[in-house]
């Protein structure tokens, strides 16, 4: 097995090149039943090593500031996905994962609008997914940035949500459109279990806040997010990652 600075110089070296590269999961609204997103997902396919745990990637990336670039290498081939969706008549959104480190750097912030705005991006169409854990951590200049982005109608999405007591917190602080609940959160939704998860959901959408569960395995799995009152499940189920996803034409919904 690789060092973990073997792997922090390879990565170095990789997050222009072909190793790294997206896939892309869909979202389907449990209202319509249609395919209205896709979450872009990070992966690294080692010449050596084969693939490498994405966990692992991000963590070397956040330790060693290759976030940076690997985090705007994503960006990039999301606009451009989505900007072949459009052109095919799929008025979907993409969803990107996003590190707080990444707002360190306030020019993040600053691409991430010019480039939007460059690109006509309908509001709604870019939705940025921070983790709750690292989200509830007092960062300053974090808020101002998250505001600046919803307002110039790039979306925010917190996963992780209903994992901790900060959860409901979180709600009111930030500007949110969308909270993803864990997927072993929804796979246990059973009895007090599930009333719990429901109370979570019921929460967000008080404060006009969508809900995705993720994880969604099974058909037992997609009847326990419907039960929740989830608006939109992702998952296995419904389809794997892919990098080169043909999707069946769909319209857009909730």
């Amino acid at each position: 097995m690789p060092t973990t600075a073997e792997l922090a110089n390879d990565l170095a070296a990789a997050v222009d090149g072909p190793e790294i590269f997206a896939v892309f999961q869909p979202q389907v609204s449990l209202q319509s039943g249609s395919i209205v997103a896709a979450e872009s997902l990070c992966r690294w396919t080692h010449p050596h090593h084969g693939d490498i745990d994405p966990d692992t990637m991000i963590g070397i990336a956040e330790r060693t500031g290759a976030i940076h670039a690997l985090g705007r290498r994503m960006l990039d081939e999301a606009f451009e996905e989505l900007a072949q969706w459009r052109a095919s008549g799929r008025e979907w959104a993409v969803a990107v994962n996003v590190s707080p480190a990444q707002f360190e750097d306030e020019s993040f912030t600053r691409h991430v609008a010019a480039e939007f705005t460059r690109r006509e991006c309908p509001p709604g169409s870019l939705v940025l997914e921070l983790p709750a854990t690292a989200a509830s951590a007092e960062r300053p200049g974090l808020l101002p940035q998250l505001k600046l982005l919803r307002e110039r109608g790039v979306e925010l999405s917190l996963s992780g949500y209903g994992e901790g007591e900060s959860s409901r917190d979180l709600l009111r602080r930030l500007p949110l459109a969308e909270v993803k609940l864990p997927g072993a959160l929804v796979r246990a939704a059973e009895g007090e279990a599930l009333a719990s998860l429901r109370e979570e959901v019921e929460a967000a959408h008080a404060h006009g806040v969508r809900v995705v569960a993720e994880g969604i395995e099974t058909l037992t799995h997609l009847d326990a997010a419907v039960r929740v009152g989830s608006d939109r499940a992702q998952g296995f189920l419904i389809r794997h990652p892919d990098s080169e996803i043909v999707f069946p034409g769909t319209s857009a919904a909730t």
